[in-house]
């Protein structure tokens, strides 16, 4: 091989390397990828809704809205400040706001996903998350796992069951609880878990269907025989979107957790 030809074949050869290394997804990037793959992208928009917001930086706090005009807030349970950057779906990344886990945002029809992605078996197992509520509101927890906030026997919104699923779509065990106006969300994972695993609070806003609906805080101050009475009574374009935003509720449910 002449001088020449090796030095064109070592350029060639550095320039395929780079091409190559340039191709790779950056970690950004591969969050975003395995988000999408676990919530899939039916719903999700490329920017938020009316109401809804999110931060520039990790440090900030998601706006949501409730469809009524009142907003809750929720910070995220970040260790390190980090800017957010969002991907070509929608999906908003926080790369390693705390150690072993990034955080992701997205905006949907409904309100928005919040999820944790944790990347190795060192990473924390619970994720705080701060509600700001609006004044007398209150979270109430779902026998289905899930949460739901009300004000004046009126359900603004709620945080859907919890989920987590490893790098395999496989389901990983997770609970929520309450501290004050703190939501706390326990991923258990272990060193055998395939990762990441992505896990999500899903915000919901529900408030709009409800207020819609003359007579619904009134009929829900009374007995639970009378606002099963008073639903059912409702025409069925009526009673079917309100079951349609109610999941993991039952129309006692939402009677027991509006009266108690």
């Amino acid at each position: 091989m002449t001088v020449s030809s090796l030095v064109s074949a070592t350029l060639l050869g550095a320039l395929a390397s780079t091409a190559a290394a340039d191709s790779r997804p950056t970690g950004v990037e591969r969050t975003g990828r395995a988000v999408e793959k676990a919530t899939g992208t039916t719903g999700l928009l490329t920017a938020p809704t009316q109401g809804n917001a999110f931060p520039a930086n990790s440090s900030g706090r998601i706006l949501l809205a409730t469809g009524i005009g009142e907003q809750i807030s929720m910070g995220m349970p970040e260790t390190k400040d980090t800017l957010g950057i969002r991907t070509g779906a929608g999906t908003t990344v926080y790369p390693n706001a705390t150690s072993g886990a990034d955080f992701a945002v997205q905006p949907t029809t409904d309100g928005a996903r919040t999820l944790i992605v944790i990347k190795n078996s060192s990473a924390p197992k619970e994720y705080t998350f701060d509600l700001g509520l609006p004044q007398g509101a209150q979270v109430k927890p779902l026998p289905s796992g899930g949460l739901l906030v009300v004000k004046d026997r009126m359900p603004l919104g709620i945080l859907e069951s919890p989920w987590a699923k490893d790098a395999n779509g496989n389901p990983v065990a997770t609970a929520y609880r309450m501290e004050g106006n703190q939501v706390v969300q326990t991923v258990a994972f272990n060193e055998s878990t395939a990762f990441p695993v992505v896990a999500d609070p899903n915000w919901k806003a529900i408030a709009a269907a409800f207020k819609k609906v003359g007579g619904f805080a009134k009929a829900a101050a009374g007995s639970y025989s009378d606002f099963k009475k008073w639903f059912d009574g409702l025409n069925p374009w009526v009673r079917y979107p309100l079951k349609a935003v109610m999941p993991g509720m039952s129309l006692y449910d939402l009677w027991w957790h509006l009266n108690h």
